[in-house]
Parts: structure tokens; sequence; C-alpha cells
């Protein structure tokens, strides 16, 4: 071989070398300065305790009185958690309630009913690893199933808002998780980080909270989540309709 040509592709291979590592280098720069560093997914052991309950005020997205909302957290016989949510707003109530583990927070099953004026409808779902089955019955009594293929690691959307109380909530903290909502079969990759830290008042008192933002591709929720333990959530509007959730009273579990 020409020792100049050798020479050539000898030189060539290390500018090439030299770019790749040019490119890498600026990848990198750029995942850093976009978005907040993901930590590992930890949840804590449960901060609340059994028989805990929180109770809301819904303002609608102009502020007007829109209902009520209650937080119920029990235990069951084998460790379990039961998360049930009542929401009794402008005619409506609904009613969710989730099995979940002791510890991550899984769903086993769960049930939500809906009541209005033109009737009830009802969604059931139980989780088996990596698949949900799901019943669902209209308000016409018709019934459907349906099975869904999920993440064995994704959590119940109702939980959600509960759940992110037993993370490791601070200054620059961001995680993400799979969240999965029956009634409509739609999972969702969620980011949820600590934006600040604010002083909130409520009905319920005066909290130092952490301020929370909880995103998907198509939504963002705000959550202010208290500093002191058993870290109650004293305030959270909802993306999907723009209500406002205020605590007007918290009674710890024992």
């Amino acid at each position: 071989m020409n020792i100049g040509f050798a020479h050539f592709l000898l030189r060539t291979k290390f500018l090439r070398a030299g770019l790749v590592g040019f490119v890498i280098v600026a990848v990198m720069s750029l995942a850093g300065c976009g978005g907040p560093q993901i930590q590992p997914l930890i949840f804590n052991a449960a901060p609340w305790q059994a028989n805990e309950s929180s109770t809301y005020q819904l303002t609608d997205m102009n502020g007007a009185y829109a209902g009520t909302a209650r937080y119920d957290l029990t235990q069951l016989a084998d460790k379990r958690w039961n998360l049930r949510r009542e929401i009794n707003s402008q005619g409506t109530q609904e009613i969710i309630a989730v099995d979940m583990s002791e510890k991550g927070f899984t769903p086993s099953d769960s049930t939500l009913i809906r009541i209005d004026k033109d009737g009830t409808e009802k969604v059931s779902a139980k989780y088996n690893g990596d698949e949900v089955n799901m019943e669902l019955t209209t308000k016409l009594n018709v019934m459907t199933n349906q099975r869904v293929s999920i993440p064995s690691d994704a959590r119940e959307q109702a939980t959600l808002i509960m759940i992110a109380r037993a993370l490791p909530l601070a200054e620059g903290y961001a995680a993400r998780l799979n969240v999965f909502l029956p009634v409509v079969g739609i999972l969702d990759r969620v980011t949820l980080e600590v934006v600040g830290s604010e002083k909130v008042t409520t009905l319920a008192g005066d909290f130092d909270t952490w301020h929370v933002r909880i995103k998907t591709d198509n939504s963002q929720t705000e959550a202010w989540i208290s500093k002191q333990a058993p870290y109650p959530v004293v305030k959270f509007i909802d993306s999907r309709n723009g209500g406002t959730f205020e605590l007007s009273d918290f009674q710890p579990g024992q």
C-alpha cells in the first residue's frame, strides 16, 4: 500500500473518532440541559396510617364552588392498602376504590361507579402481572369485557396523587412512572417533578409544601404536598377539567 494513502486512512480514522466523540459529548450536554434529571423510581413505606381521611372543597376553573371530594385509606387483612375516592360535583357522584400492594402500591383490582341523573355506569378492573381485565357496564346495563396489556409496574391513575406522598420528594427531585386509567383503557408515561417550595393556605390551615408537577404528553396536574409527615396533599389542580381541590379537613389515621 502507498505510504501516503495509508497515512491518509489513519488520519481519517482519527478524525472520524474525534467527530463521533464530539457528537456524543454534544448530545450528552443537550440532554443535561433539557428538563429535569430523572431519578430511579423508589417508593418509601406508606407515610399514612390506616383509616386516614382527607376531605377537599372543589372549585371550577372560574373559582365557583363545584362540590366535594374525599379520600380514605384503609388497610386490608393481608396488609394491602385500599384507597377510596368519592367525588360529588354538579349532580354527579363518582366512587373509585382501588386495592394496591403494601409496598410499591401497584394495583390488584379496582372499581369505578359513576351515578348521574341518567343512570349508573361501572368499570371493574383486575390486574394480573402485565395485563388487566376490565368489565364495563353502561347506563343501559350493557356489559362488555376488555383485556389490555400494560407494564407490570403500572399504577392506577386514581391513586397517583396520594401515592406521590411516599416518594422521596426534595428540591430538584424528578421521576417517571407508568399510569393506567381503566375507564378509557389508556396507559400514560408520567413525569413527576418537584418544581419548588411554597407556603399554601387552605381551609384546613397553613402548610409548607413541595409544589409537584405531574405531566403526560397532553396533560399537566399541579399538586402541593406538605413537607411534614404524614405529607398530606393540601391542594391540587386537576388537568382534566381545571378544577381545584383544596383541603378542608384532614383526619390522620391510627
